[in-house]
């Protein structure tokens, strides 16, 4: 989910193609920049790796969040955005990224709207990040999985409705397909799934406002979690134990602390991974999270699921084969226009 490092030298397609919103057709220059680019990609082992690995890592953060299920959900997330703020700050000074991150918050001050835009995206990725680790504290895993499985889907569907970008009929089958996976989960369960919803909205509100952001993805995450620490560092400092219940031990401690390395490292394994891996296996890795998030749940974490619940998780992974089918005959249309222009 993160974006290539690197600053944008030129401002990016849509990514159904659409012409009428950012004029990035087959007949504008950038179109074929593009194409050029996803051409002159070469997938290396390395690359491949890289992209899988962060998508592991993603996929068991539950079992990290659960090890932490002592401490309250928000007062965790708390000291996520802390100390991932202090880790991305470390970062981009040793790798000299620092005065590119200064310049380009200076630039987004200067045009108030994007600076407020970015500020809005830290605080839908913080909701985000607090709805997913309360309910794996409260052993609804699945939910959360369900949740990641969608977000691709609602990112298509924000696109179409806000950015009246033009959606392919297996694009719109998806969707279709994914409602009707959603209505199944709600009935199997008894429960409109609030939370579930709650981190699929926060989190494709937050890649709607990031398409408008321009941060690479080491700027953007040092960004939303240094603008937020002062007020995390306060909600915290005003809580007895700094919000850590008395008397545990000294790995919730340790954990907490390394809250912020656990955020980053994925983070810098997809940032490289986009430069040695193709558009189409960066697609898929993509299913590779919540599939892992949800085989933990089970085997791990012990979250009873029925087995009449995967009906519904059924018809939501074949919205996500339709998705992807989508995604590999669009991008060969993109290429095929790239050479015979």
């Amino acid at each position: 989910m993160a974006e290539p490092s690197g600053r944008r030298e030129f401002a990016p397609c849509s990514s159904s193609g659409n012409r009428r919103r950012d004029g990035c057709g087959p007949s504008d220059p950038r179109y074929h920049q593009m194409v050029n680019r996803a051409e002159e990609v070469k997938q290396t082992p390395h690359g491949v790796a890289a992209t899988v690995a962060s998508a592991f890592v993603y996929g068991v953060f539950p079992v990290y969040w659960a090890a932490l299920d002592a401490v309250p959900s928000i007062n965790v997330m708390l000291y996520r955005i802390v100390t991932a703020a202090v880790v991305m700050m470390l970062f981009m000074l040793c790798t000299g990224r620092w005065h590119g991150l200064v310049a380009s918050v200076a630039s987004m001050w200067r045009t108030k709207r994007v600076f407020w835009m970015a500020v809005a995206a830290a605080v839908l990725v913080t909701v985000d990040w607090v709805v997913y680790i309360y309910l794996v504290a409260i052993g609804r895993t699945s939910e959360a999985s369900a949740a990641g499985f969608l977000i691709p889907l609602a990112n298509m569907l924000l696109a179409l409705v806000i950015l009246r970008e033009k959606a392919s009929a297996l694009g719109i089958a998806s969707m279709v397909i994914a409602f009707v996976g959603g209505v199944l989960y709600v009935v199997d369960t008894g429960a409109f799934p609030v939370l579930a919803l709650a981190m699929v909205l926060s989190y494709s509100g937050y890649c709607l406002i990031k398409r408008f952001v321009p941060l690479d993805a080491f700027q953007s995450l040092t960004f939303e979690t240094g603008v937020l620490t002062p007020f995390a560092f306060v909600a915290l400092a005003v809580q007895p134990q700094f919000g850590v219940p008395a008397g545990v031990s000294w790995h919730v401690w340790a954990l907490l602390a390394g809250c912020g390395v656990l955020t980053a490292v994925p983070l810098v394994l997809t940032s490289y991974g986009v430069k040695h891996t193709t558009f189409l296996m960066l697609s898929f890795t993509q299913y590779i999270t919540p599939t892992i998030q949800l085989l933990l749940g089970i085997f791990v974490l012990g979250e009873q699921v029925p087995a009449h619940r995967f009906v519904s998780f059924g018809v939501i992974w074949l919205a996500l084969a339709v998705y992807s089918v989508d995604l590999v005959r669009r991008h060969r249309r993109r290429l095929e226009l790239g050479r015979g222009r």
